[in-house]
């Protein structure tokens, strides 16, 4: 006798299960897991394994552009290179039947953390490039060289990455255009294979966030937000309550509204070394200037998960370079 049952497929195993689903982009994956409590387990698993390749980049280099926007000409690109990402490993699905319900939402708010890097610049490089039919260019068959296949990786310095910030004493913010771009590096330099926007936006940095800032490095304390406005009120805050860290950190400033691409600051006041007097009049406020460095970047890893499968289909379908356009001091 013949079963009228028709198979599904929660019939298979699940290895062949997760098998079929890693075919799906991961938006698709995600809309399955409402089916079942079994599919949902299976696809915290996938998501998993997904989060833990884009984490390292996957060949890719992120690429973040942070100025003011009157350096938005002369401020390279900095390249970020992969330092951690926080409980990435307590977001795993075991396979003793423990409870999953609630495991996609912590994934969700899982963030990677990238060091900035500046780029080294090789003296005998022309600034321009080598392009084509100019006197600088270098065909690729005349090189003496062997060919390669991996593109050159950029050498990146090992100090840190600081800017200046300098306030009037009437002004109570500045602004710093962020950018992040998630890239294929090509075969020369200034050439990539994919380009793609992670985030884009515009950073308002408060006079009284900097000067807390400033405050929590000389201290060599982290302060909570309580704290911090104590300071900016020109009180001292109390330290013996100790501060929490917590994903929604204060000290990181976010470029955009949904928080998934945001920097972390070290921020150190600069003193004004007068040699001569300066006549102030008694109601005008003194201009301040912060030294910020960038110590981290920010990214929620499911975003960049997303970002590297949308470069992926854009590898697909065009076989065409991306040619930065900056041939300043990048």
């Amino acid at each position: 006798m013949i079963s009228s049952t028709i198979p599904s497929l929660l019939d298979l195993p699940n290895e062949l299960i997760l098998h079929t689903l890693s075919c799906l982009p991961t938006a698709q994956v995600l809309n399955l897991a409402t089916v079942s409590h079994r599919l949902y387990a299976l696809v915290c698993r996938l998501l998993h394994a997904r989060l833990c390749d884009a984490a390292g980049l996957s060949g890719h280099t992120l690429l973040l552009e942070c100025y003011h926007p009157s350096q938005k000409l002369t401020e390279p690109p900095l390249f970020c290179s992969y330092l951690s990402t926080p409980e990435l490993d307590s977001c795993c699905v075991d396979d003793e039947g423990g409870s999953v319900i609630g495991r996609l939402a912590a994934m969700r708010d899982l963030y990677s953390t990238f060091r900035p890097h500046r780029r080294i610049v090789s003296k005998r490089a022309h600034p321009a490039g080598d392009i084509p039919g100019s006197r600088t260019y270098t065909s690729p068959s005349s090189s003496s060289s062997p060919p390669t296949t991996m593109p050159p990786q950029p050498v990146l310095a090992l100090e840190p990455v600081r800017q200046i910030l300098s306030l009037e004493g009437h002004e109570l913010f500045t602004q710093l255009c962020c950018v992040t771009n998630l890239v294929r590096i090509g075969p020369r330099q200034g050439i990539f294979r994919s380009f793609i926007t992670v985030g884009e936006g515009v950073i308002r940095v408060w006079k009284d966030w900097l000067a807390s800032m400033a405050f929590s490095a000389s201290h060599l304390v982290v302060i909570t937000k309580e704290q911090a406005a104590a300071v900016a009120k020109g009180k001292e805050p109390d330290l013996a309550c100790p501060a929490i860290e917590t994903q929604g950190d204060w000290r990181v400033l976010w470029s955009d509204n949904k928080f998934n691409v945001g920097v972390r600051l070290k921020v150190k006041e600069k003193k004004w070394q007068r040699n001569a007097p300066v006549l102030i009049h008694a109601d005008e406020e003194v201009s301040v200037s912060f030294e910020i460095e960038y110590q981290e970047l920010v990214v929620r890893t499911t975003h960049l998960l997303l970002m590297l499968e949308q470069s992926g289909l854009q590898d697909e379908n065009s076989g065409k370079a991306v040619v930065f356009g900056s041939f300043g001091a990048v």
